[in-house]
């Protein structure tokens, strides 16, 4: 707290912007120079997905978020925001006097996203494919005019050190993929240098976060000081303090950002996953360069969060809750599995610091091939996961016969970022019935158009007297957080199988939420009591078409039986699973009026 606050007086004050000169970097030659014939690996179950994106880049087009094919040109407007058509405005400032946030531009990730260098990867993997000297002259040509566009520490792409740490990660990878990183070109190294030099002098902000800028941040300084060291020592003089700076801040982290359930700080699967895509990028480089192990504290932490992703991810479809915040990052991009896809990640974590394999050979597999992973013949026996309560991070995992479910609970080490508190996922068949809204944008400037879609108002969930759980102080900080009354554990009886907790929020609303199951039926009771005037039960659901008999409303995949002497009705709401992606789903809303007990009843077909 008090460093951020001095952090935020020398932005004011101008002192910040003494640390960081401008600084004009000279090209030497091209950013990647193939010496050597190409070596391609054999590829697990390889598909033409990167020739495809990178045949787009040729032509101009960009996919923004995994999701959003934009036309950005054959050399981009680094400044343009393609959601809007609007360009930023003054550029040419100095980094630390531009605000985080323009109400007359639109979100600034929108430009951040394209300067991230994640199109190095298509068209690297794209080149060693076919060895069509195009996509590497776009790679060389791109970085060359980014380059005369963004002079070191001038405009918004210089603002966040986790940008920089992003651009630095994929830099290397892209070398990596070319075979070129045993004999890089001076060029690539003396701009990862002139990086990773903005990243550790504000490193302390990204710590201070205790988030994933820190762990990014701590990766990029890692790998990329001990690249530059093992080369050219001499040339790069700072470049093992950078190293050493950045393993000792990664262990760090990981030792304080995940708990002992192998929940991570940000109670988000999507910054879940970019965390453990991180790690794969630490080991995998680590092993490249010869360096030493990191300590096994780190490897045991990183293991418990490999083991997390694997329950919130449902085995058939590779699909994850959409739970949290949501920002669109994918770093393990080589690969054609959709963006929605965890199973790349788990995959290969667990094949890097378990030595197995979750799955049978599948797409999914191809950042082995890349990474230079070996791949485990014999798939993890011990596939299916039990019945479990998250103590660390605040969830409970049920499972019953085809289907299962998550709650979430209030259990906050760090900072919460929705108001989901006693929200149930459930899944049935790869299916998932009840729903999470999702983020959709951190920066919304149409004031028509608001979906605050981490309020309570969009998951499966109570609200009281249409107040959220906890207030919203700020953009990405919530006030007031809730503690649990009490958490019971896990318990079983004849088939039967619940969990049950409760909370009272600052005004003395008390919400005590059960949920059983008992074969593919699931059960669940909402306790409310308090002086509220009126209360809503929500459910999301994606099903359009339903039939409603009296207090049934039919779905193809079952149906849910609403209480007893309770209005109802289904209103239109929305959801957003990639950012800046915004759909129309359906919610279920169960009017409340008086305290008491109300047993919603959900019944799946077998």
């Amino acid at each position: 707290m008090l460093y951020v606050l001095w952090y935020r007086f020398s932005i004011v004050t101008g002192l910040r912007k003494r640390f960081f000169p401008l600084c004009h970097f000279n090209v030497r030659s091209d950013f990647y120079e193939i010496l050597n014939p190409i070596i391609r690996p054999n590829n697990f179950c390889d598909d033409e997905s990167s020739i495809v994106e990178a045949e787009g880049l040729l032509e101009g087009y960009l996919t923004f978020y995994s999701k959003h094919k934009k036309f950005v040109g054959n050399t981009p407007d680094w400044f343009l925001n393609p959601f809007n058509g609007l360009k930023y405005q003054n550029p040419q400032l100095h980094w630390t006097c531009l605000p985080d946030f323009d109400p007359n531009f639109g979100d600034i990730k929108n430009i951040w996203e394209i300067s991230r260098f994640s199109w190095l990867i298509p068209l690297a993997l794209a080149y060693t494919k076919t060895g069509k000297k195009a996509y590497l002259s776009c790679m060389n040509s791109w970085l060359n005019d980014w380059n005369t566009k963004n002079p070191v520490n001038i405009g918004p792409n210089w603002k966040c050190g986790q940008e920089a740490s992003i651009r630095v990660v994929n830099l290397m990878n892209a070398s990596l993929i070319l075979g070129t990183y045993q004999n890089p070109s001076p060029t690539i190294l003396d701009y990862i240098y002139l990086h990773l030099t903005r990243v550790q002098a504000n490193i302390r902000y990204a710590i201070a976060q205790n988030n994933n800028h820190g762990t990014s941040e701590a990766v990029a300084l890692f790998i990329g000081g001990a690249w530059l060291s093992g080369i050219d020592p001499i040339r790069y003089p700072l470049a093992e303090k950078y190293s050493t700076r950045g393993r000792k801040w990664l262990e760090n982290r990981v030792s304080i950002l995940v708990a002992g359930d192998g929940s991570f700080s940000q109670h988000s699967t999507n910054y879940h996953r970019l965390f453990l895509d991180t790690m794969i990028f630490a080991e995998v480089w680590r092993r490249k360069l010869g360096v030493k192990e990191l300590s096994s504290e780190f490897y045991k932490s990183v293991k418990l969060a490999v083991s997390w992703m694997e329950y919130f991810t449902d085995p058939l479809s590779g699909n994850a809750l959409n739970l949290g915040s949501n920002d669109g990052a994918s770093l393990l991009r080589v690969h054609g599995c959709d963006y929605r896809d965890f199973r790349p990640t788990i995959q290969t974590s667990n094949a890097l610091f378990n030595q197995i394999r979750k799955y049978p050979a599948g797409i999914w597999d191809q950042p082995l091939a890349w990474l230079g992973i070996s791949l485990p013949s014999v798939p993890d026996k011990q596939l299916k996961v039990k019945n479990k309560l998250f103590e660390g991070g605040g969830y409970v995992y049920l499972k019953s016969a085809t289907s299962w479910c998550i709650i979430r609970y209030p259990k906050f080490r760090f900072r919460p970022s929705h108001n989901d508190i006693f929200h149930i996922d459930l899944w049935h068949k790869g299916e998932n019935i009840l729903i999470d809204s999702g983020t959709y944008s951190y920066h919304q400037s149409d004031k028509k158009q608001i979906f605050n879609l981490k309020s309570v108002h969009y998951h499966n969930t109570v609200s009281f007297d249409n107040e959220e759980q906890m207030p919203e102080i700020s953009r990405f900080l919530l006030g007031d957080w809730l503690e649990a009354d009490f958490v019971s554990r896990i318990r079983s009886s004849e088939g039967l199988q619940f969990w049950e907790g409760q909370y009272t929020t600052n005004k003395g609303y008390t919400h005590h939420r059960m949920v059983s199951s008992k074969g593919n039926n699931w059960q669940v009771e909402d306790k409310l009591s308090g002086a509220f005037s009126a209360a809503i039960i929500g459910f999301n659901f994606t099903v359009a078409d339903y039939l409603i008999e009296e207090n049934m409303i039919i779905m193809p995949w079952g149906k849910i039986v609403i209480p007893k002497n309770t209005k109802f009705k289904i209103i239109n709401s929305m959801a957003s699973h990639y950012y800046q992606e915004i759909h129309t789903i359906l919610r279920l809303e169960i009017s409340i009026s008086t305290a008491g007990l109300f047993t919603t009843r959900i019944e799946l077909k077998q």
